[in-house]
């Protein structure tokens, strides 16, 4: 067998794999996209004047449902980040867990995805509005980070693009994660929002153990956040 005609044999055998992975396309995210807003706009997820957020859903972002925060939403948001005056990088992505774990339950019963489970693997769920892969959660996640963001809510630290980690080749799936970067020590973590189910606080862990100590990368449904 010619050496052009082995590695088209590897391809084949890989493509289903690549399809039934977390997503369904894999390119690293910080070439493709040079800035935040170029990636926002790219996936289509800027919030417009009728909106507060935008939620992906169905499977490498099919569906975009754009949502407005009632009064009694955004009280609620606000309050996690103004119940400490004085906080630390720390505290602050405890924060920012538990409110991206509050949107999730605001919005979830508007877009369907409240029963949503973490970690799933499912090619079939590709078109159901009710289900999200790491590319949908990534997306939804950054769209709240924004919002954090540009209501000053969080000031330690700014929303970047997503990260990916993983090639198949390498022995991994490949997966996305929205990202923050600490404006002190300039080290990011990623807030990933995939691995649990709808509701509950995302992984946030430091983002050169979840790229490279992949071993824990796969064990983080337990970590305590970063």
């Amino acid at each position: 067998m010619s050496m052009n005609k082995y590695f088209l044999l590897i391809f084949y055998l890989l493509l289903p794999l690549l399809m039934v992975s977390c997503t369904t396309s894999y390119s690293p995210m910080n070439t493709k996209y040079p800035d935040l807003n170029s990636y926002m706009s790219d996936m289509s997820i800027v919030a417009d004047d009728d909106s507060d957020v935008v939620v992906c859903s169905g499977y490498n972002c099919n569906f975009k449902t754009h949502i407005k925060f009632t009064d009694s939403d955004r009280e609620t948001i606000h309050k996690i980040f103004k119940s400490r005056d004085f906080r630390t990088p720390y505290e602050e992505r405890q924060m920012i867990a538990t409110a991206v774990a509050t949107i999730e339950t605001v919005v979830g019963p508007i877009v369907g995805t409240e029963n949503d489970k973490g970690g799933v693997l499912e090619n079939e769920f590709i078109g159901n509005i009710e289900k999200q892969d790491c590319v949908d959660e990534s997306a939804s996640t950054t769209s709240y980070l924004k919002y954090f963001q540009d209501n000053e809510l969080i000031f330690m630290h700014s929303v970047v693009v997503p990260q990916s980690r993983g090639a198949l080749i390498d022995g991994r799936w490949p997966h996305f994660s929205a990202t923050i970067r600490d404006k002190k020590n300039k080290k990011q973590f990623v807030i990933d929002s995939w691995f649990r189910d709808n509701g509950e606080p995302p992984v946030v862990m430091e983002l050169q153990d979840w790229v490279y100590d992949w071993r824990r990368a796969n064990e983080v449904q337990n970590e305590e956040l970063n």
